[in-house]
Order: structure tokens, then sequence, then C-alpha cells
């Protein structure tokens, strides 16, 4: 049966990244013939597989690939692979503009330092977009949006020795990271509704609708399309998230097309297709659809008529165009939305590819026939009105500044709150208090009946707070460090509590965390020893001369922070489904410790690694690319 191969499509661009890692940056030709290779290899296995799927007749091809996860209760986590006409059109659309980028990123990125970098994360991303299409279940299609995730931030800060592309970098990360923990709540929500992991080829059938506890959890049906709706509005820069994108386009042009422009950033009307069996008949759900589509559209719009950057013009024009995707999808119209897709993807490629060159024809332009700016009358009402839009324009309608005031200066100044706790107390305040949660946690007759449902809420507040101290933490990378694994403890404690459930699960998640904290704090010795700052007051820059202590801290802070590296990523995914569906309160206070300690991981990364090196015998960089 055809439906046998569809792991083909993801083995081949995963084996592609493997081999990828060990030529040399000086390999260029034999780096480049790796890349293509794998592209050529998946884009000829694509197609031939797509004209036998013509000729069956197209059915919907499913198969369920790998356990990662089954015991004898009900947790069953595995990958599934799904195959339809959406798939063929993403797939084949994928393939082509990363072979054509590929191409051009050959002579476009030649000797620079970063050429083996560029290229691993190309398949690296090309990896994680084919898990998300030929995603069968939520599970699998996570995986595909974390690898893309952490693809783009290492792409935005490729010209690591420079200020504003690793601070850009951990921005554009931190909004990542908010769509990643929603996409984990909407599978924790499913988990509730289906008891099960459920696959798309089974959503697409309408007897999941009668199930008794559907109907009995109306309030959290209607509340699962949001979810998704959040996560595909981050992942697609629309409103009010809309101000990362221009930040996103610090890395170079050829994966500010391929991510930004044409692929990436597109994956969120994926997402809504993919789930318009659960929100179908919901209409009050379509009109915020259908309204958030259309405001972003003439937000977006207005903002692309006035900026001054080639770059930033094409992608809040490509962010308006997606909103009128979204617009497409809430009205059903899914036929018109994948060709909107297909011809916004190439010519988007089109213009940041080219965008050097005319921007240079533009300029030697201006020097012969340069025209003055007409100023409207300000006199005129409209007038006044033209000029305020405009400005309202120019400033991105101060949307970088309203998501920076809502969701990241709270947090900051509750953990400044924390900046005088040292080392010493918090470890005493730590081993006591989780000792005793850790005992009463098995023996439940010692704690009275009116506390022992508020014990985990506690506990996962205390692991909130020091998370907060984690993100906060500037003075040393060890309290931070040991703030994130402090935390993730009490998370695993504070679930604990709950009925049915199995340690080796907590000992499954702690064990990704555990094994990254000593990979982690080695690291940071390793600096101390050798005379090297690691406090997080700045960037460091120790990438300049220490890159395979840079790689080693670098998986260490990415299995921190939960991603498909360790056995937390399962583990994660297991805990929540601990959480019962009336525990709003433990549910968002787990959620809020999961941003956090993604967001500190990778913070202590970056600063400690990344940025213009302390050192002044090293070149300093420009601020931006």
């Amino acid at each position: 049966m055809i439906y046998s191969y569809l792991s083909y499509f993801v083995i081949v661009p995963f084996i592609g990244l493997l081999i990828s890692l060990f030529p040399s940056n000086e390999q260029e030709k034999l780096l480049y013939r790796i890349v293509v290779a794998t592209l050529v290899a998946h884009i000829v296995g694509a197609l031939a597989f797509t004209l036998l799927w013509i000729s069956n007749g197209m059915p919907v091809l499913t198969e369920k690939a790998l356990d990662l996860y089954n015991s004898s209760s009900e947790s069953n986590i595995f990958l599934d692979f799904y195959f339809d006409r959406m798939t063929v059109v993403y797939g084949m659309i994928s393939s082509a503009i990363t072979y054509m980028v590929a191409r051009f990123s050959r002579y476009y990125m030649h000797r620079e330092k970063g050429y083996k970098r560029f290229f691993n994360n190309l398949l690296a991303f090309y990896l994680g977009i084919n898990c998300i299409i030929f995603a069968g279940n939520f599970e699998t299609m996570f995986i595909g949006w974390e690898i893309i995730g952490v693809s783009s931030f290492f792409l935005i800060a490729f010209y690591r020795d420079r200020y504003l592309p690793v601070k850009n970098a951990l921005k554009v990360f931190s909004i990542y990271r908010l769509a990643d923990v929603f996409f984990l709540l909407g599978i924790w929500i499913a988990h509730h509704l289906f008891e099960k992991s459920i696959t798309f080829a089974e959503l697409q059938d309408i007897a999941w609708q009668n199930y008794p506890i559907i109907q009995q959890h109306s309030h959290l049906f209607a509340l699962l399309p949001y979810f998704f709706l959040v996560v595909a509005a981050i992942k697609s820069a629309q409103l009010p998230f809309s101000s990362w994108l221009p930040r996103a386009m610090e890395g170079p042009t050829t994966s500010s097309a391929i991510f930004y422009g044409s692929l990436s950033v597109h994956i969120g009307v994926f997402l809504l297709i993919r789930t318009y069996p659960l929100w179908q008949n919901n209409t009050v759900f379509c009109i915020v659809l259908i309204g958030l589509g259309l405001l972003t559209t003439l937000v977006a719009g207005s903002i692309a008529r006035v900026q001054s950057t080639v770059k930033t013009q094409i992608g809040y024009a490509s962010i308006a165009q997606i909103g009128l995707m979204f617009i497409e999808v809430g009205l059903g119209l899914h036929t018109l939305a994948l060709l909107h897709f297909a011809g916004n993807a190439f010519l988007r490629t089109y213009q940041l590819l080219v965008s050097p060159s005319v921007l240079g024809y533009l300029i030697h332009d201006q020097f012969f026939n340069f025209i003055p700016p007409q100023h409207p009358n300000e006199k005129t009402w409209w007038g006044r009105l033209n000029l305020s839009f405009y400005t309202l324009g120019i400033k991105e309608w101060n949307l970088d500044r309203l998501l920076y005031n809502f969701l990241w200066q709270p947090p900051k100044l509750i953990g400044l709150l924390f900046r005088y706790i040292n080392s010493r107390i918090v470890a005493i305040v730590f081993i006591l208090f989780y000792v005793f949660g850790f005992y009463t946690s098995y023996h439940h007759e010692l704690v009275p009946d009116s506390w022992a449902h508020l014990l985990p809420e506690v506990f996962a507040l205390v692991g909130v707070l020091v998370a907060l101290k984690a993100f906060t933490e500037r003075n040393s990378a060890t309290i931070a460090l040991l703030m994130i694994v402090i935390n993730q403890l009490f998370t695993a404690l504070s679930i604990s509590y709950n009925e049915q459930f199995e340690f080796h699960e907590i000992l499954l998640y702690l064990s990704g965390i555990v094994l990254s904290g000593i990979v982690a704090w080695a690291c940071i010795q390793r600096l101390r020893r050798e005379g090297e700052p690691t406090d997080l007051n700045d960037f460091q820059g120790h990438s300049y001369e220490r890159p395979r202590l840079t790689m080693a801290f670098m998986l260490a802070a990415l299995g921190l922070s939960g991603f498909p590296i360790t056995p937390t990523f399962v583990g994660e995914d297991l805990l929540l489904g601990h959480i019962h569906e009336n525990q709003i309160p433990l549910t968002a206070l787990t959620a809020i410790s999961l941003i956090l300690v993604g967001l500190a991981s990778m913070r202590m990364y970056a600063r400690l690694f990344l940025g213009p090196h302390i050192k002044g015998y090293h070149e300093v960089a420009f601020r931006s690319s």
C-alpha cells in the first residue's frame, strides 16, 4: 500500500540534516551538494508518490509511524502521517521554494563565516515544515512546530556578532514560545474531549461529534478552536502579533524569503484548515476569524504603504494578504485560500530575493529623477486624518510597545522583586518546601481535605515565582539555571497530586531536565574556570572562541525548554494530560511556567554565547545587519 511510504517525506530531510553536520564550513561545495541531493530526492519522491496517489483515485491516506509513549493507562503518544490534497499543495510549493532558495543561497552566502550554520538550519527548517505538512495528529504537528521555531531563532540571530539580530531573535522566540504553549493547551483540551490522541483522519469523520464527553463539556469544545486561532495568529503575524515579522528579517535575505515571505508565515492558514472540522459549525468563531483577518489586512496594509525599508514593506504586505486568507478560510473557501497561498508565497519569495538589487536601482534612480513628496493640506479634516494614519503607519501602530507592555513588562517587574534573593536562601527554602510537598504527595491522609485541593495550585505558584526569578536574573547564570531546574521540579510536583498518576511519567519528564541541567552547569563552570564572565547583564559573545561549548550549551538550553531532543518533550504532554479540565488555575500557572522557562533558557544561551564579544581584541560589528 502506498500509505506505508508517508514516513519517507520526513526521513529524507532528517538524514540530510544529520549528514550536513559533518562537513566543515570551508567545504562549501560538499555542503551545497548534500542540501541539493536531499531536496532533489525529496522532490522526486514526492512527484512519484503524488502520481501514484492520483492513479489510485486520490484517497485520503494515513499512517501510524511510531509510538513515542504507550503505557497500560490511556496515555498513548504516537507519530502519525496524513496525506490529502492540501498536503500536496503545501508540500509541492514548500519543496519548490526551498530548492530555489538553496540554489540562490549557494552564491549569496559564499564565504560567509556561518555558511554551514545557514544550510544546517535550512535543512532543519525543511524537516520541520514537512513534519507539519504531513502530520496526521497534533503531536506530530507540534514537533514540526518546535523545529521551525528554533531554526527561525538561529537564522534571525545568524549574524550573532551583532547586537540587534540577537536581540530581535529573542524577541521573536518569546512570541513563538507563547504560540507553543497555546498549542500544548489545545492538545490538552483535545485529549480531555476525545480521551485519546485523535488523528486528523478521525476528525474528518463526524462520528466524534456524538461522543458523550463532548456533550458534557461543550464549553471546552467551544473554547478549543480559539486556542488554535491564537497559535495561527501568532505564527502568521496577525493582529496584535504583527510586529515580530519585520524584526525577524534581521537574518540573511534568503532566510527571510523562505521563512517570513513564503512558507513559515503561512503555516497559520494550514493549521486553521486542518482544524476546520472543530469549528465549521461555530458561527461566532467564524465571525471572529473573519474580523481578525479583515482588521489585520487594513492595519498591515496601511503600515506597508509608508515604511521606508523594503523588507518591512514586503513583510507587512504579506501579513495583509494572509489576513485575506484568514477571511477565505473563515468563509469556507479553502481552495481559494490554497491558490492565494501559492501566489503570495512565490511572489514574496521573488520580491525578497531581488530586493537588494531593486533597492540599488531605486537609489541610483533618485540621483536623477528625485521628486519631492507632496504633503497633504493639514488645514482640512481629510488632510489631518491622512497625516494621523501616516504617523500611525510609520510607528507600526505601536504594536511592538503594546506587546511589551501587556506581555513581558509585568513578569519582568514581578521578577525584579526577587532580585535580592541569593542561592543560599533559595536552596534552604526549596529543600524544606519541596521535601514537604514530595512527602505529602504520597501520603494524602496527612493533609486536611480543605487543604488538599489547594496544594497543587500552591506548588505551581511557587514554580511560577521561581521561573520569574530565572527570567529576570542578570547577576549569575548559575542562579538562573538553578531557578529553571527548581521550577521544573515544582511543576512536576504540583501535578503529581492528581489521581491516576504514574511515577515513571515524572521520571520521564525530569530525566531530560536533569541531563540538560548538568550539561549547562558544566558549560558554565568551564567558562568560570577559564576566567570568563558568566553574568547575564550583557551579551558575552563566547561563541567567538568556543564554538563547541556553544553547541553543547545550546542543546542543553533546548532540552530545558522542552524541545523534542529529550524525553522531557513527551513528559510535557503526559503531565498536562493529568491536569483535570476543571483545574483552570493549575493549567494557567503551568502554562506560565512553560513560557517563562523556555524564555529564560534561550535568554541565558543568548546572553552567554551570542552578541559582540566582551573582549576588545575582536572586531566590533554594527548593531544591525
